[in-house]
């Protein structure tokens, strides 16, 4: 981890030099493109992926404190977008986001350095201690068995004999075996959507203040400190609120959430206070992303049998952030550039809702992710 990172904040730094390598311009764009590759293939996957699966081996089966693990997150991204911004404005120059960067980096690896996250194993709890971990799912978890009445752990486990040589050889499961169970295509499809709808919001609400709603600077400058407060709260709070509705429910919640603040959007356009109304709705910002986020990977840590752990939550981010949030900002501004925001709007509150309708639905289980579910079977 720490060897990526490092990769990573010289990728970063290497597209400040830039604009000292070369005057073409696609020779910088194709420069720039290079360093922005490197970090995405080094960096990002630490951040989004790595980081989650290390906080849920060390918490074990304390998993339902995660959320308070995750406070540094907005913490330190409002420290970071402050500190931008105001040795932007001191030193006149934007290569102040740079410096922050690096900074933040290097605590990170820092923190990596002298942090213990190797594996300790202790004695195994007695089957009847062991907590329950489902966190009231809003369905029975049938994770656990597959169609031929086998468990997960078991087709994982499922290895290679040959009685002649004395050969005896457990296979490498791909991701592919996280696929195998109707609940995972199920929560994996979801969280594809959820990914679409988040990417259009976090991609275009900007655009949107400021061409639509002629929102003030300052009224957008508010963004940051609203949403990172509501997501420190919640987060702070996650135990409870995990208890309470379960990590499907809440997952449905903040798609319920997208859904109320599209359709706000929508209002906004045709009222002469819109820009007050929009900026006051970024508060459920916070709290639909970090209901998200927290139970959508321990969503995917309970989908996972142990030994694909750290690849759930790679799928995980492949899912949300790759081709969710990739198709959502192509898709978004192609509508928002055709037919305008109100449109894009609709359509995202549409897919939000027809998305809650296939995560919570059992016929939809039966009829769409079973089928899916089997055919991955048939081909891995």
């Amino acid at each position: 981890m720490i060897r990526n990172m490092l990769i990573a904040l010289l990728c970063i730094l290497f597209i400040g030099l830039v604009p000292y390598l070369s005057s073409t311009e696609w020779i910088r764009i194709a420069l720039t493109s290079i360093g922005c590759f490197g970090y995405a293939f080094f960096g990002y996957p630490i951040i989004a992926a790595l980081v989650d699966t290390v906080i849920l081996r060390v918490l074990a089966h304390r998993k339902d404190l995660y959320g308070r693990q995750k406070i540094g997150v907005p913490i330190g991204f409002a420290t970071s977008v402050f500190l931008t911004g105001y040795l932007t404005e001191k030193l006149d120059s934007l290569y102040a986001l740079f410096i922050v960067f690096a900074v933040y980096c290097l605590a990170f690896v820092i923190t990596l350095s002298v942090v213990d996250i190797n594996p300790h194993y202790y004695e195994p709890v007695a089957e009847d201690e062991e907590d329950d971990n489902t966190y009231g799912s809003m369905s029975p978890n049938s994770t656990n068995i597959n169609e031929n009445g086998s468990s997960v752990e078991q087709v994982a486990a499922v290895v290679i004999e040959d009685v002649n040589d004395g050969i005896r050889v457990t296979p490498d499961p791909s991701m592919w075996h996280l696929l195998q169970e109707p609940e995972a295509v199920q929560f994996f499809t979801f969280m594809t959507t959820m990914g679409f709808a988040i990417a259009v919001v976090q991609a275009f609400l900007y655009l949107f203040m400021e061409n639509d709603l002629h929102a003030s600077s300052f009224l957008v400058g508010l963004f940051g400190p609203l949403g990172s407060i509501t997501e420190i709260i919640v987060f702070f709070f996650f135990k409870q609120v995990l208890h309470r509705l379960g990590a499907r429910r809440m997952l449905a919640v903040a798609q319920c959430i997208i859904i109320y603040r599209c359709l706000t959007y929508i209002v906004c356009a045709q009222i002469s206070w819109g820009a007050y109304l929009a900026t006051a709705t970024q508060v459920l910002h916070g709290v639909g992303f970090s209901m998200t986020w927290s139970a959508a990977a321990l969503q995917a840590d309970q989908l996972a049998p142990p030994n694909l752990k750290s690849r759930a939550q790679g799928l995980l981010n492949m899912a949300f952030n790759g081709l969710g949030s990739g198709i959502g900002a192509v898709v978004g501004g192609f509508i928002y550039e055709r037919w305008g925001s109100t449109v894009m709007w609709a359509v995202v509150a549409a897919l939000a809702a027809v998305s809650i309708v296939l995560y919570t639905s059992n016929f939809v289980l039966r009829i769409v992710f079973l089928p899916l579910s089997n055919l991955v079977k048939k081909h891995t």
